[in-house]
């Protein structure tokens, strides 16, 4: 989708119990509403919020106190101000966190917000880090690539502010693949002798299936396509793709 206008953009990040949205609950929220302007390619901040909350039917145990430096009694009485929460998300055109496959589905089973009909970015699948010459798609790292250290790590706030950061000149990347379909690309009787190549290539090998794939978006099917009949099938062509 075009990014000809103005756009608003909601920042978020969770803190949780666990990694289970069916049984853990969300201990804090962190967002950021930001407006994009594509003629200056620049994010602008328009509103900063954060809060804790106290789960209901989920203690926070240590582990996740190592990890976060959130303890239970700090969260003891907290909740957000949800309505003020729903109110970001109601004005954002994209929301937007790393990994947004873990917040999404917490917010999603929340039964004090609603995200129905959300449209979501993933800063981790969403922009090609590795291609652009970063190291690792890991938030800490992308900020160390860039040159600066996020010191309070898993606190949600601040992670939210390190995105910001990070999504400086990427945004419109973000915005375009968003809106495409994924494909799952299968090599089939890929020769053993391109197996390197494949790797290369970030293919993943299935032992169940004895086949390399890989997930592509779909700005980027034709160029695959054409690199696995040209490198490894050498002119012929076996491969499978399967949108998602």
């Amino acid at each position: 989708m075009e990014l000809a206008n103005k756009k608003n953009v909601l920042i978020l990040d969770l803190e949780t119990t666990g990694l289970d949205p069916e049984v853990d609950e969300i201990i804090e929220f962190g967002g950021i509403l930001c407006e994009f302007d594509p003629e200056l390619n620049r994010l602008s901040v328009l509103t900063v919020y954060s809060s804790l909350r106290e789960p209901k039917n989920r203690a926070i145990d240590a582990n996740i106190t190592k990890i976060t430096g959130i303890e239970p009694s700090q969260v003891a009485g907290q909740d957000a101000d949800w309505a003020f929460v729903q109110s970001l998300i109601d004005q954002a055109d994209i929301l937007i966190a790393h990994n947004a496959a873990f917040d999404r589905g917490f917010l999603e089973k929340a039964d004090y917000v609603d995200v129905e009909g959300s449209h979501w970015g993933c800063s981790v699948q969403h922009i090609d880090w590795l291609t652009h010459g970063f190291k690792s798609r890991s938030l800490n790292y992308l900020a160390a690539d860039k040159g600066f250290v996020n010191a309070f790590a898993h606190r949600a706030c601040f992670d939210c502010a390190t995105l910001l950061r990070v999504l400086d000149g990427h945004f419109a990347e973000l915005w375009e693949t968003s809106f495409q379909k994924q494909y799952q690309v299968f090599a089939h009787r890929a020769p053993f002798a391109k197996k390197d190549l494949l790797k290369s290539r970030n293919y993943r090998w299935d032992p169940k299936k004895s086949v390399w794939h890989k997930i592509l978006f779909e700005k980027n099917l034709k160029d695959e396509e054409l690199y696995l009949e040209t490198s490894i099938y050498e002119g012929q062509s076996f491969h499978e793709a399967t949108e998602m």
